[in-house]
């Protein structure tokens, strides 16, 4: 069994979109008439998980503009990732920053450390078909299992979001690059 602290949600939504081509913001394109991002923030917000942190990077202010009402809601800290071009690592990294040192990287709001967060959820800002249900159900599994790591599975493959104890934090905030959280989750498998 894990603890009874909480879990937090980092959505990483810092990236430069550079595969999209065409000048486009993935996180921006509409879904059922909405951003994708912001599905993945509503799902966030649905579920157990807080404080629900997002991390911002490449066309922040127009990222912000276009998904201002859901960055308004409590339990939301909005963070800027001034490195985001060198790699997801770095916006994880700001995202826990904000978590372990109550960082607000030069937005303008500055947090408490969250006392209490045991965990954070690492999700990603372009995946608008989570749910509350799997980001609770990933929650749940952490809190019944005593691992430090809990994953999504998808086709038997292990994916994001990921769920990483907080006694791993140090070992997340070393990564380096665009590999997320996958060497660590490697490591303690």
């Amino acid at each position: 069994m894990n603890g009874d602290g909480t879990t937090a949600a980092i959505i990483l939504a810092a990236g430069s979109s550079s595969r999209m081509g065409g000048g486009r913001h993935k996180l921006l394109l509409p879904l059922d008439e909405r951003p994708v991002l912001a599905h993945v923030i509503d799902a966030a917000l649905a579920s157990r998980a807080r404080p629900v942190v997002v991390v911002l990077g490449h066309r922040a202010g127009q990222v912000r503009a276009e998904v201002a009402a859901y960055l308004e809601q409590p339990g939301i800290i909005v963070v800027e990732n001034p490195d985001y071009l060198q790699g997801m690592s770095t916006s994880m990294r700001v995202g826990l920053a904000t978590l372990v040192e109550g960082t607000s990287h030069g937005v303008g709001q500055r947090e408490r450390s969250q006392a209490g967060v045991d965990s954070a959820l690492i999700m990603l800002g372009d995946q608008p078909l989570i749910t509350a249900q799997v980001i609770d159900a990933l929650i749940s599994a952490w809190r019944t299992s005593g691992r430090r790591i809990v994953a999504a599975l998808y086709g038997g493959k292990r994916g994001n979001p990921t769920l990483f104890a907080a006694s791993l934090f140090g070992e997340l905030m070393e990564v380096t690059g665009d590999e997320g959280g996958r060497r660590v989750l490697e490591r303690h498998r």
